[in-house]
């Protein structure tokens, strides 16, 4: 083998390395990035049905004075306030 093929070889060789650990750094920020969405969509859904779930009972009762209501109601039946 002449000294350029043996170069030639040997740059082969070594973009072949590159290629792969730039590979394996690659699938390791890929994993990483897909765990953090993973976690952040489930805090913010979470978030979101807690939201809800604070509207749903906010709704159900008289913002004046505490009574339970209709969520069809426009006033409450006990203060006669406009909701």
């Amino acid at each position: 083998m002449s000294g350029s093929e043996a170069k030639k070889k040997e740059k082969t060789v070594k973009l072949e390395k590159v290629a792969e650990e730039t590979g394996e750094l690659i699938g390791k920020g890929i994993r990483k990035t897909w765990n953090v969405a993973k976690s952040f969509e489930k805090g913010l859904v979470g978030t979101l049905e807690k939201r809800e779930e604070r509207k749903d009972a906010a709704s159900l009762t008289c913002q004046h004075c505490g009574a339970s209501i209709l969520p069809s109601s426009n006033f409450c039946a006990r203060c006669g306030k406009k909701l």
